[in-house]
Formats: structure tokens, C-alpha cells, sequence
């Protein structure tokens, strides 16, 4: 992701610098895309920097699943000696 950020940030100096040098729409279209670039790569980068929390508690004689998603259970037995779900 630094390098995204990198390379975005140096497209949009470079495009700024271009459209000083030559104004037009073509280097005022350059300015927007990487900006816009480097806008998206640094709130991407948030977004995964924040991972959701899961905690749960279990009655004692329960059986917790926990996942980030859709969970299929299927057929959840438990034998009486075994302290962990088959």
C-alpha cells in the first residue's frame, strides 16, 4: 500500500508541475485522477487498518461458533467425555 500512496502522490506533484508548465485539460484531468488516486489509498488503507472485534461467552454446557461471515454448522453433536465440539 506505500507504494500506491508513493506513486500516486508523485503522479499528482508531477501533474501539478505540468499543468504550471502547460495549462490545459489534459494535465487538469491528470490532477483529479491522481488525486483522486491518493484520496482512495490513504482511506483504503484505514478501512483495513480497522478490523471489527468478536468476542462472545458460552454457557457451560453450550456450543460457540463464531466467524466473519455466513457459517454453515451442519450436524454439531457433542459426546459427553469430550470437552470440544466434533
Amino acid at each position: 500500500m506505500l507504494l500506491i500512496k508513493l506513486l500516486s502522490g508523485v503522479a499528482f506533484v508531477g501533474s501539478v508541475a505540468w499543468f504550471i508548465t502547460i495549462p490545459g485539460y489534459e494535465p487538469a484531468i491528470a490532477i483529479a485522477t491522481s488525486l483522486t488516486a491518493l484520496i482512495a489509498a490513504w482511506i483504503t488503507d484505514k478501512k483495513q487498518k480497522r478490523q471489527p472485534n468478536q468476542s462472545q461467552i458460552v454457557a457451560k454446557n453450550g456450543i460457540g461458533i463464531q466467524a466473519g461471515g455466513d457459517v454453515s454448522t451442519g450436524d454439531i453433536r457433542r459426546r459427553r467425555n469430550k470437552t470440544d465440539a466434533e
